[in-house]
């Protein structure tokens, strides 16, 4: 199973913040597992039925291991959040905060990667289970139980892709946003190997975007490494070349970086994939239907290995 299905001992920190305010009430009514919160100055104080400490230390003594955090923070306060949650010896982070600088996500990233912390974000709307656990933002009303996964970048447009699959009576085993950084704390590299590994999920549908270096170079890993069948889609066909898709924060912070080298069309991205004989669908209706045809029983696909759990 995913490690990240854990529902328990979930700490919020920002649990203060607008965007905190309004979600936490409702993943707590989902289900989710949410015990603390941590706001430097507001230790003491009761939030939604739920204690707030002033460190993440004293909240892990006091109430257990913490299993997972999900940051709500200011972006330039992010890399001292996690700094905390990590130093606390917390294993999962969300960052739900976009326009984290950039430099900050490389000492995150060192850091994490020295710790063996898994990172989800920045900018990321969370991971969702359907009907099980709901860590992060967005409307989860229109995922359903199932056997697809859905890995994507954008969070509007796995909502999209979910109201799609439930047409088809695809229901869905989880939902990952890895956010829309170019800096992630993990890629879809990474999660495609996850899920390649869950037994619940049968397919995995990959919502990408156009002019990413990232999605050419997944299709290598896709063709030799992983078993579960992936459709692709990328958005953002009729966007410019050479121009940042992401949200304005996002951008801003990122040309603060680097210089925008992404330069793959449409065609050629689409090339790309058929060339190595891999699912794309030309439309995010198509999906559902690729979705449908790779995992009928067959006669018509053989998995290269079988499936393994990783826990």
């Amino acid at each position: 199973m995913m490690t990240w299905e854990t529902n328990e001992n979930i700490l919020v920190q920002g649990i203060d913040t607008p965007l905190a305010q309004y979600y936490v009430p409702r993943m707590l009514a989902y289900g989710t597992q949410i015990v603390a919160g941590v706001s430097a100055g507001k230790g003491g104080v009761t939030v939604h039925e739920l204690p707030v400490f002033d460190l993440v230390m004293t909240a892990n003594s006091e109430l257990g291991d913490i299993t997972t955090s999900l940051i709500f923070v200011d972006r330039f306060a992010v890399l001292d959040a996690a700094f905390e949650a990590i130093a606390a010896g917390i294993k999962q982070l969300i960052i739900v905060s976009a326009g984290v600088p950039p430099l900050d996500m490389v000492r995150l990233f060192c850091k994490a990667k020295r710790q063996k912390v898994r990172i989800l974000g920045p900018g990321s709307s969370g991971l969702i289970v359907p009907g099980k656990l709901w860590l992060g933002t967005g409307f989860v009303n229109h995922f359903q139980a199932g056997d697809v996964a859905l890995l994507s970048r954008f969070s509007s447009l796995s909502q999209e892709a979910a109201i799609l699959l439930n047409k088809e009576g695809l229901g869905q085993s989880c939902v990952i946003d890895v956010g829309n950084a170019d800096l992630p704390g993990s890629n879809f590299a990474q999660w495609l190997s996850i899920l390649d590994a869950d037994p619940k999920t049968k397919a995995i549908a990959l919502l990408g975007r156009y002019s990413s270096q990232e999605e050419i170079e997944l299709i290598p890993i896709i063709r030799d490494d992983i078993a579960t069948p992936v459709v692709t889609y990328l958005c953002g066909n009729h966007a410019p070349l050479h121009q940042s898709c992401h949200d304005a924060g996002t951008i801003i912070a990122n040309q603060l970086s680097y210089c925008l080298s992404e330069t793959y069309s449409e065609t050629e991205m689409a090339a790309a994939f058929k060339r190595e004989k891999l699912m794309f669908a030309r439309t995010l209706e198509d999906v559902p239907l690729l979705l449908k045809k790779a995992i009928a029983p067959a006669k018509s696909r053989s998995r290269r290995k079988s499936k393994t759990a990783v826990n």
